[in-house]
């Protein structure tokens, strides 16, 4: 079964889609789309037709791109909180050797009447399993009587759960999997050297900016603060007396970190909300852009010391905004142990398209943990991939419901 699978992220300015493929257990990027979000701000639905045709505008040019329809998806949950609960749970087992199923079942164990009534389970992380009185982090296959499991469930708000899933399904896609963005940001960037320390994944968007604190590669806290290229946005037009969209422009095409080259650069002509054309002088336009990123640093910086007493070995910048120019020379400036998302995988080397990449990387982990094969394609799909004779249609189909994230619902 091939491993192919497809992960949205919605943000409040673009729609981020990525279809990767699993080889030798890495991933090749097969298709990776940005587009403009519209009807969704602030972590919020604004306008579910509007949203929806968004949704599917990217949806049918990846189709076109990858010659089939993708009908299934992972999805990004954009929140406004995490919260973390510690939990355990234990069953016997019938044949004292570990199988997916027993997996399954204790994880579902741990999680059972743990969450809050108005939230949603969107990840049940172990910690540690032991079959019988041997702690291992792969049980499957091991021998014992019983097996047990330590858990760190991470739960949201369940309506914005609801609301998107429902909302897709009129996109005719079947949800499969569900996650958050400070968990899949730090498995897009997971290694060895992370297991041991304490680090924190920030991811600067468009009007959010995410803080994730994890412990040993334990995910122990979040704050989502809002605040993000849009704060930007809105006073540099301000400041310039320029429509918004002008300035996201300018930030886009011309923002870096001032200094002193660019006093000899020239000027930017845009029109102001008078009408008039007007001449903005690039040394001045930077000065100011960079004096606003510089504010949001370092509330970050307040906000990670308020999360999290502990010696933080790596601090790891990602979203969006990571991609400004000339940005770590500022970073450096606030943080002694910071550097810049680096995304590897050709294809979608941006780090907007970090929450999307991390989804894959994260699904794959799951399904390996709990001995799981899961294809999204059909064989249809493989043929058509592959041969290039296309064959998409427009046609209605059955909606299927949202898997159990621990697919044996």
């Amino acid at each position: 079964m091939r491993k192919i699978y497809s992960a949205l992220d919605i943000g409040s300015s673009y729609i981020k889609l990525v279809v990767g493929e699993f080889i030798n257990n890495r991933l090749n990027i097969l298709c990776a789309l940005k587009k403009e979000t519209r009807g969704f701000k602030n972590n919020q639905i604004t306008n579910s037709d509007t949203l929806i045709k968004s949704i599917n505008c990217i949806l049918n040019e990846a189709s076109l791109k990858l010659n089939f329809k993708i009908t299934k998806l992972i999805v990004n949950i954009p929140t406004d909180y995490n919260d973390f609960l510690m939990s355990d749970g234990m069953i016997k087992l019938e044949n004292e050797v570990v199988s997916t199923n027993d997996i399954i079942k204790v994880m579902q164990e741990c999680t059972l009447n743990r969450i809050k009534a108005n939230d949603e389970l969107i990840a049940s992380l172990p910690i540690i399993f032991n079959v019988g009185d041997n702690e291992t982090n792969s049980p499957f296959g091991k021998r014992g009587k019983t097996i047990s499991v330590k858990s760190v469930l991470v739960s949201t708000d369940k309506k914005k759960v609801y609301d998107l899933v429902k909302l897709l399904e009129k996109c005719d896609i079947q949800v499969i999997d569900i996650t958050t963005t400070g968990l899949v940001d730090y498995y897009n960037f997971k290694c060895r050297e992370f297991d041991g320390v304490n680090m924190v994944v920030v991811n600067i968007g468009y009007t959010t900016t995410n803080i994730s604190v994890f412990s040993k590669g334990i995910y122990i806290n979040n704050i989502c603060l809002e605040v993000g290229a849009s704060a930007i946005d809105a006073q540099t037009a301000k400041h310039f007396n320029i429509r918004k969209k002008d300035a996201i422009f300018l930030r886009e095409t011309y923002g870096r970190l001032v200094n002193d080259n660019l006093k000899d650069e020239d000027d930017v002509l845009i029109t102001d909300l008078d009408g008039k054309e007007i001449r903005i002088n690039r040394y001045e336009l930077c000065k100011f852009i960079s004096k606003q990123l510089h504010d949001i640093i370092k509330l970050i910086k307040k906000n990670i010391n308020d999360l999290t007493k502990k010696e933080i070995s790596y601090i790891i910048i990602t979203g969006g905004l990571a991609e400004f120019k000339d940005l770590g020379i500022l970073l450096d400036q606030e943080f002694d142990n910071v550097k810049l998302g680096n995304i590897e995988e050709i294809g979608a080397r941006d780090n907007s398209f970090s929450v999307s990449i991390g989804a894959l990387k994260y699904f794959n982990e799951k399904l390996s943990l709990r001995g799981k094969d899961f294809g999204m394609l059909s064989d249809e799909d493989i043929e058509l991939l592959t041969n290039g004779n296309s064959k998409l249609e427009s046609g209605e189909s059955l909606l299927g419901k949202v898997f159990s994230y621990f697919f044996d619902n």
